[in-house]
């Protein structure tokens, strides 16, 4: 979405969060984000790098929103629509795609794969030959019950488990 900081003609947000203080020319992008609870309507404006994807972005998890922004983690409240949490870590690449599993989160990067836990600290990462988009019509990435599939950019093919230890 369009969002210029500190304009007057942006459209209207309960909760402006630019945690990363990022200024009027800086590279950036607003996430626009909807909560609709209890027919309460709350709009929140996430400024984050320019460089975050906005599929696959973001998990939930009861009250807890939990949103990913190329190199950070920001935890919403969704019920009081407050910052529980922000937070940057170590990465190398763009990131994709963020997912909750049962000890943490898995981020699914263009050149990495990283488990983070709760507390968003990397637990371990794991890189093949190229990055992880997949020239041909196969899946580059995909999550499973007791392990991650991913094909790179060369259609080479890589199945690790929750340890990030190579399976295949």
């Amino acid at each position: 979405m369009v969002y210029t900081i500190n304009s007057a003609d942006n459209r209207y947000y309960d909760l402006i969060l630019n945690p990363d203080n990022y200024r009027r020319n800086d590279f950036s992008k607003t996430f626009a984000i909807t909560i609709d609870i209890f027919s309460k309507i709350f709009n929140i404006a996430l400024i984050g790098s320019f460089f975050s994807h906005d599929f696959d972005c973001a998990v939930i998890d009861e009250e807890v929103l939990t949103i990913m922004q190329k190199d950070t983690i920001t935890q919403l409240n969704v019920l009081s629509c407050t910052l529980i949490t922000h937070k940057r870590f170590e990465c190398f690449g763009s990131n994709i795609g963020l997912y909750k599993v049962k000890s943490g989160y898995i981020i699914h990067g263009e050149v990495e794969i990283l488990m983070l836990n709760e507390n968003f600290d990397v637990m371990w990462r794991f890189s093949g030959n190229d990055i992880f988009i997949s020239s041909s019509d196969k899946t580059s990435f995909e999550l499973c019950e007791s392990s991650i599939k991913l094909y790179d950019f060369n259609d080479e093919y890589y199945e690790i488990d929750f340890n990030g230890k190579s399976i295949i």
